[in-house]
């Protein structure tokens, strides 16, 4: 007997790759849609640290004046980024 037409094994193949394109095009629409929520909550909170100091700034400034305030708030990022190194520098052991 001869076969007509494409053979079994083709059409499955297709079909499967059918599948997985459909399936990595979902999957890259999803990141895509994580990736520019978590975008949009980082730009936030950047904002919201903006106010923060600012505010900050401004209080520390009225009750000591501008030279204490620069300091502290100065102090107060350089220490927040030095925790944030050395837990960044224990993760990675």
């Amino acid at each position: 007997m001869s076969e007509q037409g494409t053979p079994l094994l083709a059409v499955v193949l297709r079909t499967l790759a059918a599948v997985a394109g459909v399936a990595a095009a979902n999957a890259g629409r999803r990141v895509a849609v994580a990736a520019a929520g978590y975008l949009v909550v980082a730009g936030l909170f950047v904002a919201s640290l903006c106010f923060l100091t600012l505010a900050g700034y401004r209080a520390i400034a009225l009750a000591l004046g501008d030279v204490y305030a620069a300091l502290i708030v100065g102090c107060a990022y350089l220490g927040v980024g030095l925790l944030v190194a050395l837990f960044l520098a224990i993760r990675r052991r």
